[in-house]
C-alpha cells in the first residue's frame, strides 16, 4: 500500500511538472475598463520556446449573465490557460466568443472555452465560418501544430464559431457590444468590438503595436479604411491584435503606415519599377519602423502585394 502511495504521488508530482511548462505565470488579467480585462501578451516574442505559441491578446468583459470573451490563441493549452485567468476575476460563466478573423492565432484556443461552457455562442464573420469549414481548418491545425511542437499544441482540435456574426450593437448582460464587419481589411473575414459601456475597442490584427502582420489574406485599401471606421468609436482603450494594448494612437500610427506603404509603392510603381527593384528603396524611406517585429519578413511580400493590388485598380 506504501508503495502504491507513493508511485501515485510520483506520477502527480511528473503531471505537474509537465504542465507547469505551460503556465504563463507572468500574464495576469489587466483590467482596462470597469468590467473589461485583457491578457496582455506586450513585446511580440515569435519564438515558441518562450511563447509556446501566445503572442495575442485576449479580452474579456464581465456581464451581469456571464463573460465575453474577445479572441482566444493558438491552442488547447492556451485556451485553458484563458479560462484559469478569467477564473482569477470571477467565477461566472462564458456566453459568448467573439473571433476576430481566420488567422489561427485567434480562435484555435476556442477549443478549451467551449468545453468548459459548451452553451457559449461562438460568434464570427460569416466567411470565416465558411473557409474554415470548407478545409481552412486543417490548414491552420497543421501550421500550428508544426510551428509550436507536440508539447504546446498537445490535443488541440478545431472548433469552428457556430454564429454568424452581424454588423449591429449585441446587448449582452447590460453591456452594448458594437460589431462592425470587413470584407477587405487585414483579412477577408475582420471584425472588430467596440465594447461601448467601457469604452474599450478591439482591433484584431486590423492594429498593431510595433509589429507587422502577415497581409497575403487582406488589402491596404481597405485596412487603411478600417483604422479610419476604427477611429470613430473615439474609444478611451485600444486593444490591438498583437503588441501592448494602448490608445487611439496606435489606431492613428497604423493607419498612417497602411497609407504611407502606398504612396511610396505607387510613386515607383508609378516610375515602372519592379516590386524586386523598389524593395531597397521601399525600405530606406520606411527605416523608422525597421526595428518592429516581422518588417524583415513582411515588407517583400507587402511590396509585391501593394503592386498587385495597384495593378488591379488600373483594370
Amino acid at each position: 500500500m506504501k508503495t502504491y502511495s507513493i508511485l501515485l504521488l510520483a506520477i502527480f508530482c511528473f503531471s505537474t511538472q509537465q504542465a507547469s511548462a505551460l503556465q504563463w505565470p507572468h500574464l495576469e488579467p489587466k483590467k482596462i475598463g470597469p468590467h473589461t480585462y485583457v491578457i496582455e501578451h506586450g513585446p511580440h516574442d515569435e519564438d515558441p520556446k518562450v511563447s509556446h505559441g501566445f503572442h495575442n491578446n485576449p479580452g474579456f468583459v464581465v456581464t451581469d449573465d456571464g463573460v465575453v470573451v474577445i479572441d482566444t490563441g493558438s491552442s488547447y493549452e492556451i485556451g485553458k490557460m484563458i479560462l484559469r485567468k478569467i477564473k482569477t476575476v470571477t467565477s461566472k460563466p462564458i456566453t459568448h466568443i467573439f473571433t476576430t478573423h481566420f488567422h489561427g492565432d485567434h480562435w484555435l484556443s476556442n477549443q478549451a472555452l467551449v468545453e468548459a461552457y459548451p452553451d457559449a455562442l461562438t460568434v464570427a464573420h460569416p466567411e470565416l465560418i465558411t473557409l474554415l469549414k470548407n478545409g481552412e481548418d486543417k490548414f491552420w491545425l497543421d501550421r500550428f501544430a508544426e510551428r509550436l511542437g507536440d508539447e504546446a499544441f498537445a490535443g488541440t482540435k478545431a472548433v469552428i464559431p457556430n454564429t454568424p456574426a452581424e454588423n449591429k450593437a449585441y446587448q449582452i448582460g447590460g453591456v452594448t457590444f458594437q460589431v462592425v464587419l470587413f470584407d477587405q481589411a487585414h483579412t477577408t473575414t475582420d471584425l472588430m468590438v467596440y465594447v461601448e459601456d467601457e469604452g474599450v475597442l478591439f482591433t484584431g490584427d486590423i492594429v498593431n503595436n510595433e509589429h507587422f502582420s502577415f497581409m497575403g489574406h487582406g488589402n491596404f485599401k481597405g485596412a487603411y479604411e478600417a483604422t479610419q471606421k476604427a477611429l470613430t468609436f473615439n474609444a478611451n482603450h485600444v486593444v490591438v491584435g498583437h503588441g501592448k494594448s494602448g490608445n487611439q494612437d496606435l489606431i492613428k500610427t497604423f493607419g498612417a503606415i497602411y497609407q504611407k506603404l502606398q504612396a511610396i509603392i505607387r510613386k515607383f510603381y508609378e516610375q515602372d519599377m519592379m516590386d524586386y527593384e523598389m524593395k531597397p528603396k521601399v525600405i530606406a524611406e520606411f527605416e523608422e519602423y525597421k526595428q518592429w517585429s516581422g518588417f524583415d519578413n513582411q515588407i517583400g511580400p507587402y511590396i509585391s502585394q501593394i503592386v498587385l493590388e495597384l495593378e488591379k485598380e488600373s483594370f
